[in-house]
C-alpha cells in the first residue's frame, strides 16, 4: 500500500522498513469526514494519506475560515508540528472514504535515516513554497472565473477527471462567492465541459476547460499553473 502511494515523507525507505512502519503505525479507514488535526492544538501524529483527500483550512485573526489546500494520496499532514513540538497551524479534515496511516516522529526516526528524513521534509517544503507562489500568482493576475477553472484543472487529471468538492469549497479555494462558482459551473456545464453531481464535479473536456476564458482574449497559462501534483495523479 505504501509502495503504491510512495509518500514524499518516506521516499527512499527500503521495503522492509516500509513493512515495519505499516506494522507499527495505525491504518485508519474513514468512510465519513473527520477532523484529524485542529488548529491551535498539538498534533497527535503524522497522517500519511493512502487514499482519498484531506481538506486543510485555517481561521484567520478576523474569524474567517480559509481553505488552504486539498491534500491527496502521498501527502503528509502534521509532520511539521510533530518534529517542532508546536501546535497545528491549520485544521485537517478528511473527506469521505479516506484512508490514512498514523505514525509519530519517534517511529519515523526509528525506521528512516535522519539525513534522508531531512531531505524529504525539505522536498515537502519546496513543493509547498511552489504551490503558495502559484496560488499568489492566481490571486493577483487572474479573475474569479479563471481561478475557478484553473483550480478544477489542478484538482483533476485525464486519468482522474472527478473531484469530490462542493461549490462552497470551490469558492473557498478560488477566493470568490458561491454565486460566482454556481454561475461559472452552469456555463461550463451548458457548454458540455463539466458535469455536476451531488458534491462532485467531473471534467469532461480538459482542452476546452483550459480555453474557456470568459473574456475576449485567450489567456496562455504557464505550464506550472496547470502542473498536476504527483499526489493527485
Amino acid at each position: 500500500m505504501l509502495t503504491a502511494v510512495n509518500p514524499t515523507l518516506i521516499a527512499g525507505m527500503e521495503r522492509g522498513q516500509m513493512q515495519a512502519l505499516l506494522a507499527e503505525g495505525r491504518v485508519l479507514n474513514l468512510p465519513r469526514p473527520r477532523e484529524v488535526l485542529r488548529q491551535g492544538e498539538p498534533a497527535d501524529g503524522v497522517y500519511l494519506i493512502l487514499k482519498g483527500r484531506i481538506e486543510v483550512s485555517f481561521i484567520d485573526v478576523n474569524g474567517n475560515r480559509v481553505l488552504a489546500h486539498l491534500a491527496g494520496p502521498g501527502e503528509a499532514m502534521g509532520e511539521v508540528e510533530q518534529f517542532s513540538g508546536r501546535t497545528c497551524a491549520a485544521t485537517c479534515t478528511t473527506m469521505a472514504n479516506t484512508t490514512v496511516l498514523i505514525v509519530d516522529a519517534a517511529l519515523l526516526l526509528r525506521h528512516l535515516a535522519p539525513d534522508l528524513l531531512l531531505r524529504n521534509i525539505a522536498d515537502i517544503f519546496h513543493d509547498r513554497l511552489t504551490r503558495d507562489n502559484r496560488l499568489q500568482s492566481l490571486a493577483m493576475f487572474y479573475g474569479a472565473e479563471d481561478r475557478i477553472r484553473i483550480h478544477l484543472l489542478s484538482m483533476t487529471s485525464i486519468e482522474a477527471p472527478d473531484v469530490q468538492l462542493s461549490q462552497t469549497e470551490l469558492a473557498g479555494f478560488a477566493g470568490c462567492s458561491r454565486q460566482t462558482v454556481n454561475k461559472t459551473l452552469a456555463q461550463l456545464r451548458d457548454a458540455g465541459i463539466v458535469q455536476m453531481g451531488r458534491g462532485a464535479i467531473r471534467v469532461l473536456d480538459r482542452v476546452r476547460l483550459e480555453n474557456a476564458h470568459c473574456g475576449n482574449d485567450r489567456i496562455v497559462l504557464d505550464n506550472s499553473i496547470f502542473r498536476i501534483p504527483e499526489d493527485l495523479r
